[in-house]
C-alpha cells in the first residue's frame, strides 16, 4: 500500500513537471512566433504592400511585374503574419465579372504563358508547399485582408499621402532640387504611388521630365520591377494598354494551376 502511494506521488510529480515543461515550451514557441511576425511587419516591402492593395481592390494586374516565386513567398509571409486570409464568403457576380475581364488581358496571358513555358518539377513542388502552408485545396481560393491587414495598409497609405504631398508641393513650386531629393529619399515608395492610385505612369513621367529627371532610367533602377513600368491602377505596360481592374487569367486553361490554369499565388 505504501509502495502504491509512493508510486502515485512520483507519477503525479512527473506529470506536473511534464506539464510545466510543455507550458514553458509553448510559451517560448509563442514568443518566438511573435518576434518573427514582428520582424516581418517591420520589414514589409513594396511587393508586400502591392499584394495587400491588390487583394483590397481585387486587382492582381499590379503584381505582374514581380517574379512568380517572390509572389508566393510574399503571400506566405502575409498569411503567416495574419494580414491576409482565405475569403470566407462567395464572390459576388460583379467581383467575378471583374476577375474575368482581367483574365482576357494580353498582360496576364503573356505572364501566364511565360510561367508555364519555364515551369519545372522543382517549381511544382514549391507550389504544392505554398498550397499546403496556406491550406489551399485548388489554388483558386480568393484571399481577403484581415482587420490587421487593413490597418497596416491604411497606415502605409497615410505615410504615402504625406510624402506625396511634399513631392507635389516641390513640383508645383518648380523646386527641382527638392523634388529630386524627396524622390530619391523615398525611392522605395515610388512604385506604391502608382499602385495606390496617387499618380499614373504617364503623369509621373511628365512630372519627372519637367524636373529634369529621366523617368525611363529611373524606372530601370527600381528593384523588383520589369523594365516595362507601370500604368493606371498599378497595371503593367506589356504589349498594350491595361484593361480595367481584376484578377488572374488562365491563358487558355479552365482548371487550376496544376492542370494548366493559373490562379495559385494570387
Amino acid at each position: 500500500m505504501t509502495d502504491l502511494k509512493e508510486y502515485e506521488k512520483e507519477y503525479l510529480k512527473r506529470h506536473e513537471n511534464q506539464n510545466k515543461e510543455n507550458s514553458v515550451a509553448k510559451t517560448e514557441e509563442e514568443k518566438k512566433k511573435k518576434e518573427e511576425v514582428s520582424k516581418f511587419l517591420e520589414n514589409l516591402d513594396h511587393i508586400d504592400y502591392t499584394i495587400l492593395e491588390s487583394e483590397r481592390t481585387n486587382n492582381i494586374l499590379s503584381c505582374l511585374q514581380f517574379g512568380y516565386e517572390k509572389i508566393l513567398h510574399a503571400e506566405e509571409k502575409l498569411f503567416h503574419c495574419g494580414l491576409i486570409k482565405k475569403l470566407e464568403r462567395k464572390l459576388t457576380f460583379t467581383e467575378k465579372e471583374k476577375r474575368e475581364r482581367q483574365k482576357d488581358t494580353p498582360q496576364f496571358k503573356q505572364y501566364v504563358a511565360r510561367i508555364q513555358r519555364i515551369m519545372d518539377s522543382e517549381m511544382r513542388e514549391r507550389v504544392k508547399d505554398y498550397m499546403r502552408k496556406l491550406g489551399l485545396k485548388t489554388g483558386e481560393e480568393p484571399f481577403d485582408l484581415t482587420e490587421e491587414g487593413k490597418k497596416i495598409l491604411e497606415k502605409k497609405r497615410k505615410e504615402l499621402e504625406s510624402v506625396w504631398a511634399e513631392l507635389k508641393s516641390s513640383y508645383d513650386k518648380g523646386n527641382k532640387q527638392m523634388f529630386r531629393e524627396k524622390l530619391d529619399k523615398n525611392k522605395s515608395m515610388f512604385p506604391l504611388f502608382m499602385v495606390m492610385g496617387f499618380v499614373n505612369g504617364a503623369m509621373m513621367g511628365t512630372m519627372m521630365g519637367k524636373m529634369d529627371m529621366n523617368y525611363g532610367m529611373y524606372m530601370q533602377g527600381m528593384n523588383e520591377m520589369y523594365d516595362t513600368g507601370y500604368t493606371d491602377a498599378g497595371g503593367v505596360i506589356e504589349g498594350g494598354d491595361v484593361a480595367d481592374g481584376g484578377d488572374v487569367a488562365d491563358a487558355g486553361g479552365e482548371g487550376g494551376f496544376m492542370d494548366g490554369g493559373m490562379s495559385v499565388g494570387f
